[in-house]
This record gives structure tokens, C-alpha cells and sequence, in this order.
């Protein structure tokens, strides 16, 4: 791990350290592509940065909505001082996990049976697996992920297992009107961009994780830097000194940054880092 007094800085991952072409990923899909095949990797540029920054004694999180097991290898092997993940649910530095939040199992259960009766799929995203909750019938869209039809499903599904958010695709504003006073009562939307709501507990977001992972190690605000581009990246700008937004950023992300640098498929996040000395 780095010195203490340099610089932190937190990454989110998609659509910030890597670029997704999400018409090009459905038509390879749609050709057949493997899993694998699909697999996110950050560009060489991005690797020789995290590098640079450990050269330098500055340290790196990744900041993502991703659960710890769902973090590809590709991101891993960028040799990070720990992980922001679940969307600020669970906070390593190193080995040692500083904050694990869940949703209360009854409010699970109840999330589960009014989506089920709204028509409405979900994906459960938890610690150890995911839960795809789809009443609409279709099949699994991820690989791993176990299918669920219908709310008790759920409740056996999950026994001894724990959700820290979900997540849906291609599901509108209007589609949610029906559910919006329990989503507003529990939880914070946000938009991923690609048509994907990420559906995070209140008061857990990245920005709190992030202030959990620098309360562990005794770092102020100062020299604190965080990158993002989609809305679950918004919560970060209070908790750092810096804020980045991507050249890809949502509009409201980027009308918030105090810099915005090249896109994500331009290296913007290696660009970014040597824009402010980091590198």
C-alpha cells in the first residue's frame, strides 16, 4: 500500500476505466460470443496509470456498483489498494472489509413481491451471487446468476444470503409509477446509463463508502480524487477533494465535475492523472 500523505484516488468501472460499446456487445452477443469473450479489459495506458500511481505513492480504489465477486480478473490485476463495491455497500482496503451494508430481509422479501406484482424484472445483486427476479418469464441474462419467477422463489432462493441493491434494464420512468412512493420510502435510483436503474439503499451509496474507506485510513479530503461518469458516481463528488466526470459522463454528472477529461474509450482516466500529477 502507498504512503499515507499521497494522494487517493477512486475509480468507478464501466464506462470509466473501460469502454462500452453497447451496440457492438449486443450484435457479438447475438452472434454467439461467449461470456468470456464479452469480459471487460481496461487498456494498456490504464494499467501503465495504476502503476504509475503506486510508483508514486499514491493509492487507488475501484469504486463500483459491482459486488467484490462479480469484479472481472481483467480489473483485479490492476493491483488496487481495495475496493468500493455494491455501490458503497462493502468496503475493502486490502484484505480487511471496513463496511458491509444488506437490505433488511423483510424489506427484501416485500421488494421482491411488489416488483413481481408490478410485471417488472430485477436482478438482486448480493455479496456472494445474484438473484435475477424475472415475472415476465424470460430467461437469465447473466452467467451465474440463479431465476427466480416469483417472490417466494425469492424467499427460498436468498435463504442465508445476503442483497446489498438491484437492478433492472430497459424499464422506464412510467413503468415505476405504481411503485415510486415504496422505491422513494427505501431506496435511491439511478440512472447507469444503456438502459440500466441501479436501485441503491438510502443513505448507501459511493460517496459513503468512500468516506468509510478514508475514515479507515486516517486521510482527510485533501488530495482525495474520484472518477465517474454514470448518476450511482454523483454521491462521490462530496466525498472528495476532486471530482473527474469522463467525457462520456451523463450530463448532470459532468455540470457537477470541477474537471472533465477525455472520454473512457480515449483514455480519459490516464489523461486525468497526469493532468494533475498523479502520474
Amino acid at each position: 500500500m502507498g504512503e499515507k500523505n499521497g494522494a487517493v484516488a477512486f475509480f468507478d468501472v464501466d464506462g470509466t476505466l473501460v469502454w462500452h460499446d453497447f451496440e457492438r456487445l449486443r450484435a457479438r452477443a447475438k452472434e454467439g460470443a461467449t461470456s468470456e469473450a464479452l469480459q471487460i479489459r481496461p487498456s494498456e495506458a490504464v494499467y501503465e496509470a495504476f502503476s504509475r500511481m503506486r510508483a508514486a505513492g499514491n493509492l487507488t480504489f475501484i469504486c463500483t456498483g459491482r459486488h467484490l465477486p462479480f469484479i472481472p480478473q481483467a480489473i483485479r490485476e490492476l493491483n488496487p489498494d481495495g475496493f468500493v463495491a455494491g455501490a458503497g455497500a462493502l468496503v475493502c482496503v486490502g484484505d480487511e472489509v471496513v463496511r458491509a451494508e444488506f437490505i433488511e430481509r423483510d424489506l427484501l422479501l416485500e421488494t421482491a413481491r411488489r416488483f413481481v406484482a408490478a410485471g417488472i424484472d430485477i436482478t438482486l445483486e448480493g455479496d456472494e451471487d445474484n438473484i435475477e427476479l424475472h415475472p415476465s418469464g424470460r430467461p437469465a441474462r447473466f452467467p451465474g446468476s440463479r431465476l427466480a419467477r416469483t417472490a417466494e422463489e425469492v424467499a427460498e432462493l436468498s435463504r442465508e444470503r445476503r442483497y446489498s441493491k438491484f437492478c433492472s434494464n430497459g424499464v422506464g420512468e412510467r413503468d415505476l409509477v405504481p411503485l415510486r412512493d415504496f422505491i422513494d420510502a427505501h431506496y435511491t435510483i439511478c440512472d447507469l446509463q444503456g438502459g440500466v436503474l441501479e436501485f441503491s439503499m438510502r443513505g448507501v451509496d459511493k460517496g459513503t463508502g468512500i468516506e468509510a474507506a478514508l475514515a479507515h485510513l486516517g486521510h482527510g479530503r485533501e488530495g482525495t480524487f474520484a472518477f465517474g461518469d454514470s448518476e450511482n458516481d454523483l454521491s462521490m463528488r462530496a466525498a472528495v477533494e476532486t471530482f473527474v466526470a469522463m467525457g462520456n459522463a451523463l450530463p448532470n454528472v459532468r455540470a457537477v465535475a470541477d474537471y472533465v477529461t477525455l472520454t473512457a474509450a480515449e483514455d480519459g482516466v490516464p489523461a486525468a492523472l497526469e493532468h494533475f500529477g498523479l502520474i
